[in-house]
C-alpha cells in the first residue's frame, strides 16, 4: 500500500502515552518558520505537532504490522514511511493555510461556540495524554488549537466550495442497466500427485516444492451454465458459488470512460441480452470466466446512486480544481532545512489505562479500543472538525 494518502486514512486516532525512545529525538525549533504561504510564516511548532500527531496514529494502527523499522521501510514508491508521511503532512499543512487565506471569499468564519468548542477539545487533549507523549509531540494549547482551528476552516470551506457544483443530473446520465453474475477464476491449481503416491513420495517432497498442474476452469463454467438455465440463483446455491451484481451505464460501454471494476468484455455481453436473459455461452476474459443473466434494463434505484455518485464526484473535482487554482496563484515555499529535523524515531502507544482489556495495546485493537472521544479523535469531534480530519484531501 502505498502511504501518500495515509493522512486522509488515519484521523481516527487514540490516546497517546509515553513513547519508546529509538533515537536521537526530534530535535526542531519550534520557533522557526516550517514554510512561507506569499510571504507569511508557517510556525515550525504547528508542522512538527501535525506531523507528529500523524506518526501516532500512523504507530498505532500500523506498528503491530509493520514493525519498529516501519518510519525506515520502503512507502512503495522508493522513499521511506517517513518521507511519504511528512509529504502528505506538509501538502495538507499548505492546503489548510490556503483555505484559511481565502475564508473571506465565501464569507467563512468560525463562531463563538466553535472557537469555544475547539478551546475546550484542546485543553481536554493535552489532559488526556500523558506528559512524555505531548512534549515529544510539541503539543501545546496553542498548536493544538490551531490544527483543530485549521480543520475546522477547512472543513466549512470545502463545503461552501463544493456548494456551487452543478447538481442538474439527466436521467440519461444517470440510467443503469443490473446483471448478476457468477465468476470463475480462469485456471486452478492443484497437486499433479495422484492417489497412488505413497508415504515415501510425500517425505521426499518435503525438501522441495510439489509439483503443480494448472487446469482451465471452462469446462466447468460451462457446466454451471448449464444448471444455471431453469434458475441461476438455485445452481449457485447447489455449487456453493457466489453470485454477485453488476450495475452499469451507456458511458461504462467506452473502455476509456468505464467506472465500474467489470471487465468490459463482460459489460459488452451482458448489454446484448434481454431483461430475465441468461447469456448462451461462457464469457472469458483474460483471468475469468463468467455466466451472466440480465436483471434490469432500467434499475431505478441503480441509478440513485449513480446519481449521487456523480454528484459526490462533482463535489470533489469542484474542490480539487479550487485548491489547485489556489496554490497556483500563491507562491509556496518549504524551509527544507528546518523540515528535515523533523523525525519520527520515537514510536508512541496507546494509554495504558485506557486499554485494560485489549490484548495488545500497541496494535489496532488497543488503538481501537481507547478511541473514547476522549483522544485526537475526540478533539477533532469536539470541536466540529471531524470532516475536515477524515478527509484532508478533499475526497469522499
Amino acid at each position: 500500500m502505498k502511504l501518500k494518502k495515509i493522512t486522509a486514512m488515519l484521523l481516527a486516532a487514540a490516546m497517546l502515552t509515553s513513547f519508546t525512545a529509538t533515537g536521537c529525538g526530534n530535535k526542531v525549533n519550534v520557533q522557526a518558520a516550517a514554510a512561507t504561504l506569499d510571504g507569511k510564516e508557517i510556525s515550525m511548532g504547528v508542522a512538527n505537532f501535525m506531523a507528529q500527531y500523524q506518526a501516532a496514529q500512523t504507530d498505532l494502527y500500523f506498528l503491530a504490522y509493520y514493525g519498529e523499522n516501519m518510519w525506515n521501510s520502503d512507502s512503495g514508491d522508493g522513499t521511506t514511511m517517513t518521507d511519504s508521511v511528512k509529504d502528505s503532512v506538509m501538502e495538507n499543512i499548505r492546503e489548510c493555510y490556503l483555505m484559511d487565506a481565502h475564508t473571506a471569499d465565501y464569507k467563512i468564519e468560525l463562531t463563538e461556540e466553535e472557537k469555544t468548542a475547539i478551546t475546550e477539545a484542546a485543553s481536554k487533549f493535552l489532559a488526556d495524554n500523558s506528559a512524555e507523549a505531548l512534549e515529544k509531540m510539541g503539543a501545546t494549547q496553542e498548536t493544538v488549537e490551531e490544527m483543530l482551528r485549521l480543520y475546522k476552516i477547512q472543513t466549512k470551506m470545502r463545503a461552501a466550495i463544493q456548494e456551487e457544483i452543478d447538481t442538474n443530473v439527466s436521467d440519461e446520465e444517470c440510467k443503469q442497466k443490473t446483471f448478476s453474475y457468477v465468476r470463475f477464476d480462469k485456471t486452478s491449481t492443484a497437486d499433479a500427485k495422484d492417489s497412488s503416491t505413497t508415504a515415501a513420495d510425500d517425505a521426499a517432497d518435503n525438501s522441495e516444492e510439489a509439483d503443480k498442474k494448472e487446469t482451465d476452469n471452462k469446462e466447468t463454467a460451462e457446466q454451471f451454465l448449464e444448471a444455471a438455465k431453469d434458475d441461476l440463483e438455485a445452481a449457485a446455491k447447489d455449487a456453493e458459488y457466489s453470485v454477485l451484481t453488476c450495475s452499469y451505464g451507456e458511458g461504462d460501454l467506452n473502455e476509456d470512460d468505464n467506472t465500474t471494476s467489470m471487465d468490459i468484455e463482460v459489460l459488452k455481453a451482458a448489454d446484448k441480452l434481454k431483461k430475465g436473459e441468461l447469456a448462451d455461452s461462457v464469457i472469458a476474459t483474460d483471468n475469468s470466466y463468467y455466466v451472466v443473466r440480465m436483471d434490469s434494463l432500467d434499475d431505478k434505484e441503480a441509478a440513485k446512486t449513480k446519481k449521487e455518485s456523480i454528484l459526490t464526484q462533482r463535489r470533489n473535482d469542484k474542490y480539487a480544481e479550487t485548491v489547485e487554482s489556489y496554490k497556483k496563484d500563491s507562491e509556496w515555499k518549504i524551509n527544507e532545512s528546518e523540515w528535515k529535523k523533523v523525525n519520527f524515531d520515537d514510536l508512541y502507544k496507546a494509554k495504558a489505562e485506557e486499554n485494560e482489556t485489549s490484548t495488545d495495546s500497541t496494535g489496532t485493537d488497543g488503538a481501537t479500543d481507547s478511541t473514547d472521544g476522549t483522544g485526537a479523535d475526540g478533539a477533532a469531534d469536539s470541536a466540529g472538525t471531524d470532516d475536515a480530519t477524515d478527509n484532508p484531501d478533499g475526497e469522499e
